[in-house]
């Protein structure tokens, strides 16, 4: 417009100053004038190209995106640089295009108000349009117009500029202030001390609608923080909250914060190996964020909220979920210590009331239990003195009965018929047995009244061991074993008695033979352990002897084992076997054969063992891994000073 106006006016002074000269003076001096005006017409040029200059470069540098457009065909004619930025389109592309082009479709009907208003009163504006960028992508912007006419076209000309970071920072302001409410009132409503589960249902509520997502839950650690229970849930299907239930500490993401304390997120569970519950992926479960109830470093419970859209948790979302955890893990701890404390009031209650109750009765028990001791201890003083006056009284008619069967066999034996012969054998073998059962009987009730004697002496345990080898072994080839004496020490000395440990150690390489079907394999082998390796046992160990570890320990011990690959034995029964007539099976199996597989005695052969190896201050013990897996018995003793080596047994 202001082109035009100084053409009409150059031209206008031109037509002026010819006519005058015309009209006044001659023709040559109206030459003169007309270079004059030439002149001046190619300065007023100049001038002008100048002028427009000056205004392109202002346009086209002005910090705000201005624009222009032809008002009946919508081409857009000019765009400056800030406008071609934002847009994202170079000046070759911007005469190609039209104004629609540069908004979304659905901003047609607010920029047809607009440009219906700019009609009407000469300007207009619109406030958060979308704009289309030359890539696709869209931003928010507002625009003011204007219509003016140049050379006979009508024209919009107008500005724009890029609000969406103002949006974006009102709509985290918003978001930042809900939160802050929403902070606010749980604050208000843990301070109110309202009913918990009321107090916690309404804080999720309020988690899921400040943050707009589908919906959440709230788990309570039970049972000293070993279970996890689903307490409070919200929008979530019953198949979801049994599956949910079923949810330990350390198993999935809700679990895995128990263990670590720390929040858990996941963009989608349909893909996530993290997840455990299959319920979640068919309720169309996506965006997961779980945060602990943290209080004295102790995490109370978990809260959890999930959308089954797209949703990304931002760092905010992430903060805000923590800060409630915070918030509610002191409210957790304050619940449960006034739990714990009414329950303990009311235990407490109930025990004073009972303790009033029970004092005449804790009197009168008091009473019945020293009465019972007292019969008790009357009934193990008969028991013991039973089994040392029937092994006595036994060993009389035994011995007659025996003397008498010996001396028929040696005298009347070939006068015999062959029946008769028979019956003498089982005479005989019974009256061994029977024997053999008295002797046991009588050694166990000598080493409960601690009046077996026990010499003293020093001894190479491999000779005794090489000894009981020899002696099973023409027992072990009628029965098809193989019996093997592996790795010995050979220099080591025990001090005890060397009859009484040999007994021991038969009756358990005895157990071995007996308990081994044919074809297998019995070892014995022997090892020195340091006090530091045994102490190192203790925890294994002490069930089967509680004063070997209680007491002071020697500097070194043998260990003794016999291995075999027998029947075994079941883990209940490896304490078990070692007590007074305890014996494992049917009793009607029970036989003191030393060669019949799987024979059983009275059950006196292990607690003879036990009690002749604490004797000389040692342990015994089983090691088996189950029923046909064998089974390895190991005894313990101290070893002597190396010096007693000179003066050993031989």
């Amino acid at each position: 417009m202001l082109e035009v106006l100084l053409i009409l006016c150059g031209l206008t002074t031109l037509f002026a100053a010819g006519w005058a000269l015309y009209s006044r003076h001659s023709l040559r001096q109206v030459r003169r004038c007309m270079a004059a005006l030439e002149q001046q017409h190619e300065a007023l040029k100049r001038e002008l190209a100048a002028f427009r200059s000056r205004n392109h470069h202002l346009v086209e540098n002005a910090g705000e995106a201005m624009f222009l457009f032809d008002q009946d065909s919508g081409a857009l004619q000019e765009a400056n640089r800030e406008a071609r930025r934002l847009l994202g389109y170079n000046p070759a592309e911007v005469t190609h295009m039209t104004f629609k082009g540069l908004f979304s479709r659905k901003q047609r009907r607010p920029l047809l108000y607009m440009m219906s208003q700019a009609r009407k009163t000469g300007e207009a504006e619109a406030k958060s349009v979308t704009f289309r960028r030359k890539d696709g992508s869209h931003f928010i912007g507002d625009i003011k117009v204007r219509t003016a006419e140049i050379d006979g076209r009508k024209i919009v000309h107008g500005t724009f500029h890029d609000t969406t970071p103002v949006i974006n920072l009102q709509s985290e302001l918003r978001r930042h202030n809900r939160h802050l409410s929403l902070l606010n009132q749980i604050s208000q409503r843990v301070t109110e001390g309202h009913d918990l589960s009321q107090t916690l249902e309404i804080i999720l509520e309020e988690v899921i609608k400040s943050l707009a997502i589908s919906g959440g839950g709230i788990f309570l650690l039970e049972n000293r923080g070993q279970e996890m229970k689903l307490a409070i849930h919200h929008n979530i299907p019953d198949p979801v909250v049994t599956d949910l239930n079923t949810i330990q500490p350390g198993l999935g993401l809700a679990g895995n914060v128990v263990t670590s304390g720390r929040p858990r997120m996941s963009k989608n569970l349909q893909k996530d190996h993290r997840r455990i519950s299959n319920a979640v992926v068919n309720d169309n479960w996506r965006a997961f964020l779980a945060v602990p109830f943290v209080a004295e470093e102790k995490v109370l419970g978990v809260l959890f909220v999930f959308d089954r859209g797209r949703r990304d948790f931002t760092r905010d979302d992430i903060r805000l979920i923590q800060a409630i955890g915070r918030q509610l893990g002191p409210t957790l701890k304050n619940a449960e210590l006034l739990d714990e404390l009414q329950w303990q009031h009311r235990l407490n209650c109930a025990s004073m009331r009972e303790l009033e109750r029970s004092r005449a009765a804790l009197r009168e028990n008091i009473e019945h239990l020293e009465q019972h001791h007292r019969t008790l201890q009357s009934l193990n003083q008969m028991k013991s003195s039973f089994l040392s006056l029937a092994s006595h009284e036994l060993r009389t008619p035994l011995t007659t009965i025996l003397s008498g069967t010996e001396f028929l066999q040696e005298q009347v034996m070939s006068q015999l018929a062959e029946k008769e012969q028979r019956a003498l054998d089982v005479i005989m073998r019974g009256s061994l047995q029977l024997n053999h059962i008295v002797e046991n009987l009588l050694e166990a009730a000598r080493l409960e009244a601690k009046t077996l004697y026990m010499a003293r002496e020093a001894f190479n345990p491999l000779l005794m061991i090489q000894e009981l080898v020899q002696e099973h072994t023409e027992n072990c080839l009628q029965r098809g074993l193989q019996l093997e004496l592996e790795d010995f020490p050979q220099q080591v000395v025990v001090r005890g008695d060397v009859h009484h440990l040999k007994r021991a150690c038969d009756r358990l390489l005895e157990n071995a033979v007996k308990f081994t079907p044919e074809g297998g394999r019995i070892a014995i082998r022997g090892r020195q352990l340091a006090r530091p390796e045994v102490k190192a046992l203790a925890e294994d160990l002490r069930p089967f002897s509680r004063a070997f570890f209680d007491g002071p320990l020697a500097d070194h011990y043998l260990e003794i084992a016999i291995e075999d690959s027998g029947i075994g034995i079941e883990e209940v029964d490896r304490l078990r076997i070692f007590e007074k007539f305890q014996e494992v099976g049917d009793i009607a199996s029970h036989s003191t054969s030393r060669a019949s597989f799987g024979g059983k005695g009275v059950g006196l052969g292990l607690t003879l063992v036990k009690g002749i190896v604490e004797t000389h201050e040692g342990l015994v013990w089983v090691e088996s891994a189950g029923l046909n897996q064998g089974s390895c018995f190991a005894v313990l003793l101290p070893l002597s000073n190396p010096d007693e080596g000179k003066h050993v047994l031989g």
